[in-house]
């Protein structure tokens, strides 16, 4: 027995999410769905994998991780050529490797980095509609940058998430966040411990709404600490990138 492990980008635009769907949604074509049907190509055996983490749908992946056990002798360079093949253009394994037989993608990650990417051109493009978030008006990044420290460190975050009453602890631990301007480009990194759901998108869109003074800083901090009342909002799913998942 193998424990295989596989790192892999993919678009994830003509995808309901990474998460295979319940029994009433089974037509509905998901990133694992995919990787699972090569797998059974190639070993004529149904696989089912782990993953890192779930990303919903338009969501894309840089650094996505998952493993699988399985019972074979074929190289690893051979399983990720064939695997290649049999999966569509928008998916593709990036590197491969065997992992101990006890390795987990999700319960041994250290971290995992999400990236966010804002167009600032004066002119939306086509070729960046389905990988970014356009926002023409210009940006206070000081101002996001300010608030975005104390975003940072082990902290409730109940006021970000989706159904933050479906989790029996909401606290998780925001390691770092970057927010970079290269050109046009706006690149906003969060790494933390762990998401809950629409926890990335919905910090996105709260920063942008402090960096356009829709939300000015004095009232941002009342938010954090729950003086004001807040409505989440996600920012739009095709900005959003797993770009890397880190290990012990």
């Amino acid at each position: 027995m193998r424990n295989i492990f596989l790192e892999v980008e993919y678009v994830g635009t003509n995808y309901f999410g990474f998460q295979i769907q319940d029994k009433k949604a089974q037509r509905q074509i998901t990133i694992q769905g995919a990787i699972e049907e090569a797998l059974f190509k190639l070993f004529r055996k149904k696989v089912r994998i782990t993953y890192a983490g779930r990303t919903d749908r338009g969501v894309h992946a840089r650094g996505q991780v998952i493993n699988f056990k399985i019972q074979t002798n074929i190289l690893l360079k051979n399983i990720k050529k064939a695997l290649n093949s049999f999966l569509p253009p928008d998916i593709r394994i990036k590197n491969i490797k065997k992992v101990p037989l006890d390795f987990h993608s999700r319960f041994w990650a250290k971290s995992k980095i999400y990236r966010y990417i804002i167009s600032q051109r004066k002119k939306p493009t086509v070729f960046w509609r389905d990988f970014s978030w356009h926002i023409d008006k210009p940006l206070d990044l000081g101002a996001m940058q300010k608030i975005s420290l104390k975003l940072i460190g082990r902290k409730d975050f109940s006021l970000f998430a989706k159904e933050a009453k479906k989790y029996k602890n909401c606290r998780r631990c925001i390691k770092a966040i970057s927010i970079k301007k290269r050109g046009s480009f706006v690149y906003i990194d969060i790494e933390a411990d762990g998401f809950l759901r629409n926890m990335a998108r919905n910090i996105i869109f709260f920063l942008v709404k402090v960096g356009n003074d829709k939300i000015p800083l004095t009232k941002a901090y009342l938010v954090l600490k729950r003086k004001v009342t807040y409505v989440n909002k996600p920012a739009k799913a095709c900005g959003l990138y797993l770009y890397k998942v880190n290990y012990k």
